[in-house]
């Protein structure tokens, strides 16, 4: 009889990132909502993130004497525990308190790469003390080059080893999602806030207990005395705009640790990034919220993995949600695949113990599908594509193969 009343477990409740993705929704107000699962335009990008990872064909080979399927994986000469980590994500602090300490504890306690926004709602420092040199920083180009070099030189205090440059947004977007709601930092305080704000108690009681959230690695090159809407319009304007290969190398020689350059999705950047010395790139559209015509990853990252090789690391996001959509990824040609709505989502749904429990569930879904498959190494997805002859997945076709450090 006691089992009838025994609480349900995590897994019994949260059986799939999806599974929090749907309770996320539930549990915090729209405006918050909107913003981390909105994309741009009609948001045909962001379908087709979905769309395009369902394309995508395995081929199970159950005829075979396979050892189990070994994780393990070193990306940017740092090993990691799977092929996968956590994306930078900016103002995953509005999803729940402190999500972004949340993500690093759970990430580098399961030994996994976690990437931290120069628009996240914890600091530099603070992240670093967490996840050490499993934080890599993701750094959007700014107008003022001595906040740029302040934030490298905070990085590399931590012993940051792993700087990711983002090139894909050289200008301000119209989220239509966002415009609706008036989403500010901090929230807008009209009536559709505190509405939305009253639906969600258990969230609005944590904000109150944590506190606004606010990008903590810039507000500090804030000029003094500024008040809030000085103080949005001072943060919203040290962006830049493009990033030309000339800007491309001064962050080469400034940055003495491994270069990604993340929002790739043309062969020809792909080149340029590795002509500018980058030791890895991320094949990404942001996940659908930058163009809406933009392509998929899964469409373009075979023909920049011909490229560029094995010269650079060769990085993915876009959608993915399952330990499937990482296989998929990766058998198209990724090395690593990132996430950042599934982590996101993972704490709006279940608080601090989300992140560990999204990163136990894709681990578990990633080894099931190998196995499924037949395939004890993750280098050799490639050789299990629907199309590719059947005995490519013995002579191991399609597998990465180790790349000499550059740097």
């Amino acid at each position: 009889m006691r089992d009838v009343f025994r609480p349900r477990t995590a897994d019994q409740r949260f059986p799939s990132v999806a599974a929090m993705e749907r309770a996320a929704r539930r549990r915090i107000p729209r405006f918050a909502h909107d913003y981390m699962a909105g994309g741009i335009g009609r948001e045909d990008g962001l379908k087709r993130n979905r769309l395009e990872l369902d394309r995508v064909r395995l081929v199970p080979r159950y005829l075979a004497e396979v050892p189990p399927p070994e994780l393990g994986t070193t990306i940017l000469g740092q090993k990691a525990a799977a092929p996968f980590g956590a994306a930078p994500v900016g103002l995953t602090g509005l999803m729940w308190p402190d999500a972004p300490k949340h993500i690093a504890r759970a990430a580098a306690a399961a030994n996994l790469p976690v990437g931290l926004s120069t628009y996240a709602t914890a600091s530099i420092e603070e992240v670093g003390a967490i996840a050490g040199r499993l934080m890599w920083f993701q750094l959007y180009p700014l107008r003022d080059e001595s906040i740029e070099q302040d934030l490298l030189a905070r990085f590399a205090a931590v012993g940051g080893e792993v700087l990711v440059v983002t090139v894909d947004i050289p200008g301000p977007t119209r989220r239509e999602r966002d415009i609706a709601n008036g989403l500010s930092v901090p929230p807008r305080r009209d009536w559709r806030t505190y509405l939305q704000a009253a639906l969600r108690p258990e969230w609005s009681l944590a904000m109150l207990r944590a506190g606004v959230p606010e990008f903590r690695n810039v507000t500090r090159y804030v000029p003094p005395g500024a008040d809030a809407t000085t103080t949005l319009d001072f943060i919203g304007g040290i962006m830049a705009a493009h990033v030309s290969p000339d800007r491309l190398r001064r962050y080469r020689d400034l940055w003495k640790g491994k270069l990604v350059v993340k929002g790739v999705l043309d062969v020809r950047d792909a080149r340029v990034a590795l002509d500018c010395g980058a030791d890895g790139i991320v094949v990404s559209n942001h996940g659908g919220r930058q163009l809406d015509a933009a392509p998929t990853a899964p469409e373009v990252l075979p023909a920049i993995r011909r490229a560029v090789g094995t010269q650079v690391a060769v990085l993915a996001d876009g959608g993915a949600r399952s330990g499937l959509d990482i296989a998929r990824l990766l058998a198209k040609g990724a090395e690593f695949v990132l996430l950042g709505r599934a982590m996101a989502f993972s704490v709006a749904a279940m608080g601090a113990p989300g992140p560990a429990h999204a990163l136990h569930v894709l681990k578990e879904e990633l080894r099931g599908t190998l196995v499924q498959l037949g395939c004890a190494d993750h280098r050799q997805l490639a050789a299990f594509l629907q199309g590719v002859a059947p005995d490519a997945a013995l002579s191991g076709a399609g597998a990465v193969e180790p790349r000499p450090t550059a740097r």
